[in-house]
């Protein structure tokens, strides 16, 4: 049984007030409680199964009977999802619940929280002490190495790929803390696959095929590919993806994020190994005056593969420029002005004394100017005349033919129309030597 504690009774109506209305909530942010009645729980497990399932059971008796049972489960977090299985009511109960990770997406090494919420046929209320269960991808026999608040697992290379792997990690983490000013602790999984079609079958169903690592910020887990002995690619996709996972426990709350731009900015910014060809892909944007807006970069990249690779070369560039021009104690104070939900322009004209337009013409006068457009070719007008629709040369004097000169112009052509439509008649009744003699009635 739970501890209790003596409530003060000078606290006793805070109390009841605060259990009412996590009652009226409906459990939407519920804690074990104490047993009323007698529940006895004779099982209370959880099995997962990779790309199959995960099942939890239960096999709970009450003298009195039991009359409704929930199963909560979570990760990452208080967030819990609150399944309500239908029994019988009867003294003794067992239930099943099974989760499909391809309807409902696990990554590999989620460990899902949860326990269960009970109440007999006297309304006495139970709620069962949580307990955890991983979801491993068990396709591959995994080594891992921990330092700190980190853990890589590689099935493939020698314990010296772990060393690299673990190394570069701790280096991201080391930096990151120094640049943001704030410590680090939440637990950070890497899972390494040896190829991109390892690693598919641990993602998402229809990800794009492209993909060479994801992140997942909330639950702390990031997973990729390297092959064994490629240092260059694991110094460029760890940091990059690690860099995700420490900015959201670094900024996490409840009621607001930061720009994307931000995010992604700073992701390539760690990276040990560098993106070829950014720079010339920004360049060529700037002189082709195709930059995006970097307002336009806060929520979203586009879809289309060479503006997506611009955003992250515009985001990086944009990053670069704040440290370079700014200090890591300005980048510290933006860092701090999101993590309080502080809208984005307001944060960086708080920061920076400028606003967000000003900030992107400041940075865009760090690279090339746009190309102007060739000037027109000498010799000639850069225009049609205004009277090149009015009769007689454009650009010259209309003939001016006096009073009446209309009607004796007409007077004149009238009887060579004539002549003219008469000799035509001629022509066409004339026949031919090749043409047939009428016959006649």
């Amino acid at each position: 049984m739970p501890h209790l504690t003596r409530t003060h009774p000078t606290h006793a109506l805070a109390v009841a007030l605060l259990l009412s209305l996590l009652w009226i909530a409906g459990w939407a942010m519920p804690t074990p409680v104490a047993a009323r009645g007698t529940v006895t729980l004779l099982e209370s497990t959880a099995t997962a199964t990779f790309d199959s399932d995960v099942t939890f059971t239960l096999d709970v008796r009450s003298p009195t009977g039991i009359a409704e049972v929930d199963l909560l489960y979570g990760s990452g977090g208080n967030s819990y999802t609150i399944v309500p299985l239908p029994i019988t009511p009867a003294p003794q109960v067992q239930v099943q619940h099974r989760l499909d990770p391809r309807i409902f997406y696990l990554p590999p090494g989620v460990d899902l929280t949860y326990y269960w919420l009970i109440r007999d046929t006297d309304g006495n209320e139970y709620a069962s002490e949580r307990q955890s269960v991983t979801y491993m991808d068990t396709r591959f026999a995994w080594q891992e190495r921990s330092e700190r608040n980190v853990t890589v697992y590689w099935y493939e290379g020698n314990a010296a790929f772990g060393e690299e792997l673990l190394g570069t990690a701790i280096r991201t983490v080391n930096r990151m803390e120094a640049e943001l000013g704030t410590p680090v602790s939440g637990p950070i999984k890497i899972f390494m696959y040896a190829s991109g079609q390892d690693m598919r079958g641990a993602l998402r169903a229809n990800s794009v095929e492209w993909v060479g690592g994801q992140a997942f910020p909330g639950l702390g887990i990031i997973i990729g590919i390297a092959v064994p002995g490629n240092v260059a690619e694991v110094r460029r996709i760890v940091p990059h993806e690690l860099s995700h996972i420490v900015l959201h426990q670094v900024l996490d709350n409840p009621y607001g994020g930061w720009p994307l731009w931000f995010d992604e900015g700073l992701a390539v910014y760690h990276q040990e190994t560098p993106d070829i060809g950014f720079d010339t892909l920004l360049n060529d944007a700037a002189r082709s005056d195709t930059l995006i807006p970097l307002e336009a970069l806060a929520a979203s990249f586009p879809t289309d593969t060479n503006r997506a690779l611009l955003s992250y070369a515009q985001s990086h560039s944009m990053v670069v420029y704040i440290i370079e021009t700014y200090g890591v104690e300005k980048l510290q104070e933006l860092a701090a002005a999101f993590r309080a939900a502080t809208p984005v322009a307001v944060a960086i004209e708080q920061v920076f004394g400028i606003s967000l337009d000003e900030l992107d013409a400041a940075w865009r006068s760090t690279l090339p100017a746009p190309e102007r457009a060739a000037p027109p070719l000498e010799g000639g007008p850069s225009r049609a005349p205004a009277d090149r629709f009015s009769s007689g040369t454009p650009g010259l004097p209309t003939p001016h033919l006096g009073d009446g000169g209309y009607f004796w112009l007409s007077t004149l052509l009238v009887p060579v129309l004539i002549v003219a439509w008469l000799g035509s008649l001629r022509r066409m009744t004339r026949p031919t030597p090749d043409d047939p003699p009428e016959e006649e009635g």
